[in-house]
């Protein structure tokens, strides 16, 4: 059999040297994607970003300050659900004595039929929850930090009466776990500050 022949091929008397570019492309690759990381994390530290929940940082003193803040009273019964949320959020283990700030909000709730069908009955809806808050210093009354969030949440309209309730229940309660959230969050971001 000669080289040229294909039967000694398929035998493996020709091989085909590996590419010696590979490995050097993955060092190469390895080396830029470190070298960008690197850059990519001073450049944040150059421009005073800080995290907002860790042991340093905005989060650190933030949590201290939440401590600080006396959740008042909020009317119905899905203010005193977003209140009992806020005070989780807040307090992770006990009320303040001497609160410094207070946050007071009201909450106002909308429903809006979507999707109707030919006999005009709506087969989905969606629920704006909107909150507008306020943190007062207590020891001088001013108001320190204003500002209002809002949820949408979509949920599906049911025929069956029970099933109605706590579908238009649980949408309330998504949207009042948001607005929480987003609440408590800026207020950190606030009183982490040092204002």
């Amino acid at each position: 059999m000669s080289s040229s022949d294909p039967r000694s091929i398929r035998q493996g008397s020709f091989r085909r040297s590996p590419p010696r570019q590979a490995p050097l492309r993955r060092a190469a690759a390895r080396g830029l994607f470190a070298l960008a990381l690197g850059l990519s994390a001073v450049s944040l530290s150059g421009c005073g970003f800080q995290p907002l929940y860790g042991g340093k940082g905005i989060g650190a003193a933030a949590s201290e300050r939440l401590m600080e803040v006396d959740i008042a009273s909020i009317p119905n019964r899905e203010g005193q659900k977003l209140r009992n949320l806020l005070i989780d959020n807040f307090y992770p283990s006990e009320r303040p004595s001497a609160p410094r700030y207070r946050l007071e909000v009201s909450l106002t709730a909308s429903e809006q039929k979507l999707a109707l069908q030919k006999d005009a009955t709506a087969v989905r809806a969606q629920l704006l929850v909107n909150a507008p808050y306020r943190l007062t210093d207590t020891q001088t009354g001013q108001v320190v930090f204003q500002s209002s969030s809002r949820s949408m949440v979509s949920y599906n309209t049911l025929e069956q009466h029970y099933a109605a309730i706590v579908t238009v229940q649980n949408a309330y309660d998504r949207a009042l776990e948001d607005i929480s959230n987003d609440i408590t969050t800026r207020v950190a971001m606030f009183l982490g500050r040092g204002s």
